[in-house]
């Protein structure tokens, strides 16, 4: 299960206080912006790991859409959609790309490209299923 948390960084003169892990229970997953997912099979223990934190951050639960819509252009998703077009160029460079989508739908060598790349969107979204996205 996942829980989506949106919190102020808070630079003080000693230190920043910004959403921290405190154990293994719960995984959390930061980005570049001022919010985490945190994934745990245990609600209590997340909980807890959200009440641990210092007041100052202003932790507030979030919905999955509003998490989605803070990190849809995070350096974290931009870097997995880098993954899956750079998956995609190992097999097939542009010419190769703009050839296919002049091909008949039923041609075999465009069925088997959009097979290809369909398998890219499909690791892509699981790597962003991993961060909760």
């Amino acid at each position: 299960m996942f829980k989506y948390i949106d919190f102020q960084k808070v630079e003080t003169e000693i230190t920043v206080l910004e959403f921290k892990s405190r154990n293994d229970t719960v995984k959390v997953n930061h980005f570049n912006v001022d919010v985490v997912s945190i994934e745990s099979d245990d609600e209590i223990a997340m909980d807890e790991l959200i009440q641990s934190q210092p007041a100052e951050i202003e932790c507030v639960e979030i919905s999955k859409d509003e998490f989605k819509n803070l990190i849809s252009n995070s350096s974290q998703l931009n870097r997995i959609r880098d993954v899956v077009k750079s998956k995609i160029a190992s097999v097939y460079d542009v010419a190769d790309e703009i050839a296919m989508s002049k091909k008949d739908v039923s041609d075999t060598k465009r069925i088997k490209y959009e097979h290809y790349v369909k398998e890219c969107l499909i690791f892509g979204d699981a790597l962003k299923t991993e961060i909760g996205y």
